[in-house]
């Protein structure tokens, strides 16, 4: 062993010997700031661990999104196990959100407006969030006109709803207003509807509805006409001129347009047909319509996956209730009922189809150890559909309180999903015959056209 050492030794020596002087020290710079920067590294990812006192994992903040970490086990056997842990944000308590809710509108007014802007006179526009990330909620927002509360007793209901109607799109979600054409002395009284949500943590451990609205709060606002700078003004007397003139001279072919006004003279010139322009334009879509045509084969094929899996949920519910009669777990079930669908396909009896290719994955999960709570999750997020999702959140209710009366209530969801599967089969049936429309037009258009253009032809 020294021998060998001692003769490697040697001969990285001989060979720095042969290395010029200043390819040497380059080659040592290199390598002292490699593990310059591997120090480095690893002091900073020692001191933004994640993993506080060797027990604790750092949530996001309110509103946040669930963080996923990767830790590795030791303990549990001789080596270390890693183990991938998601941990969900922090929630408010129901006290908790009211309070929030409570300080958010304390300081409303100030939140949505500047510092020249009064809700009592408002012509420019608002600043409506639609959330608030650092306090982890979401803002609801609708404008509703409302005639002076003052005269309430002097309004009908009608004037009010024509009232309403007039103005209901003055003021956008976003707080944009839209009062460009309202005369300056013109007052719009309503009022803002505020709801604020936010997630909270359960009062039922096993609830899933974990959503939690405000009351709706009304924000009092009188919207006036925008001032508008002196190109704006000159520019609406103008058109109020040209109105007039019209309107006067009537009778005549003609119509004079004002070359004055306010002691400025003025001119017109007719713009120039720009038809020209269409056909880079023309170009342009066509392009991004190729480029957009994707993305509508994808919907397409989306489509045709939630319509296969929304026929074939009822056979599924079907056979895991047999299963499960049978004595078979729920884990047993499904893997019975996938390998049953892969014997079919490799024997050619059925095609590929998008709830094989699920259960496919969820029996590659199984073997893979992965828990079984996960598997029905993933299962209801890859799917994405009302029905499976149901099916899951059963499944998941049954396993925590015992499979007692899962068979009763798969049986209502199977007598459910049959209904369900004929209104799919009725509404496809009903879109393949929207399809054949378009054909049976032309052909009426064609036959319509055989029979008028040689009656045409005799008359002329």
């Amino acid at each position: 062993m020294k021998e060998a050492l001692a003769h490697l030794l040697y001969t990285i020596r001989d060979r720095t010997k042969a290395v010029p002087k200043k390819i040497l020290k380059e080659q040592i710079f290199c390598l002292a700031a490699a593990l310059f920067l591997t120090v480095i590294t690893y002091l900073s990812a020692m001191n933004s661990s994640n993993l506080i006192g060797g027990v604790h994992l750092l949530r996001d903040r309110h509103g946040g999104l669930k963080k996923d970490y990767e830790i590795s086990v030791s303990g549990l056997s001789d080596q270390e196990i890693p183990l991938n842990i998601t941990v969900s944000p922090i929630r408010y308590t129901k006290e908790e959100a009211d309070q929030v809710f409570a300080d958010i509108l304390e300081n409303i007014e100030g939140l949505i407006t500047t510092e020249n802007q009064s809700l009592a006179s408002l012509s420019s526009d608002l600043n409506l969030p639609a959330s608030l990330p650092d306090k982890g909620v979401r803002l609801s927002w609708d404008y509703y006109p409302d005639m002076d509360p003052m005269k309430s007793g002097e309004v009908t209901t009608t004037e009010n709803m024509n009232y309403r109607l007039k103005y209901s799109d003055l003021i956008d979600e976003s707080g944009k207003l839209d009062n460009e054409d309202l005369d300056p002395d013109t007052v719009v009284t309503g009022y803002l509807s505020l709801i604020l949500s936010t997630d909270i943590v359960p009062e039922d451990p096993e609830s899933l509805d974990i959503s939690y609205h405000s009351e709706p709060y009304k924000i009092y606002v009188n919207v006036v006409g925008r001032d508008l700078t002196e190109e704006e003004r000159l520019l609406r007397s103008l058109k109020n001129m040209i109105l007039e003139n019209d309107q006067s001279d009537i009778h005549t072919d003609r119509i004079t347009l004002p070359d004055e006004i306010e002691g400025k003279r003025i001119s017109y010139r007719e713009s120039m047909d720009r038809t020209y322009l269409i056909f880079p334009l023309l170009g342009i879509v066509a392009a991004a319509a190729l480029y957009l045509r994707q993305g509508a084969e994808l919907k397409k094929e989306q489509k045709l996956k939630n319509d296969q899996l929304m026929l074939d949920y009822s056979e599924l519910v079907s056979k895991l209730m047999v299963y499960i009669g049978a004595g078979l777990t729920i884990k047993n079930a499904f893997e019975k009922i996938s390998e049953h669908y892969d014997s079919l396909i490799h024997r050619g009896i059925l095609k590929e189809r998008p709830l094989a290719v699920e259960l496919r994955t969820m029996h590659n999960q199984f073997r893979r150890n992965m828990a079984e709570s996960d598997v029905y999750n993933d299962f209801s997020r890859r799917i994405n559909l009302k029905p499976y999702s149901k099916l899951v959140s059963l499944i998941e209710q049954n396993r925590k309180n015992g499979t007692k009366n899962l068979r009763v209530l798969l049986e209502l969801e199977m007598n459910q999903a049959f209904e369900d599967r004929k209104t799919t089969a009725r509404r496809l049936g009903e879109e393949a015959g929207t399809k054949l429309l378009l054909p049976l037009f032309m052909l009426l258009g064609i036959v319509m056209a055989i029979v008028i253009v040689p009656a045409l032809t005799t008359l002329s």
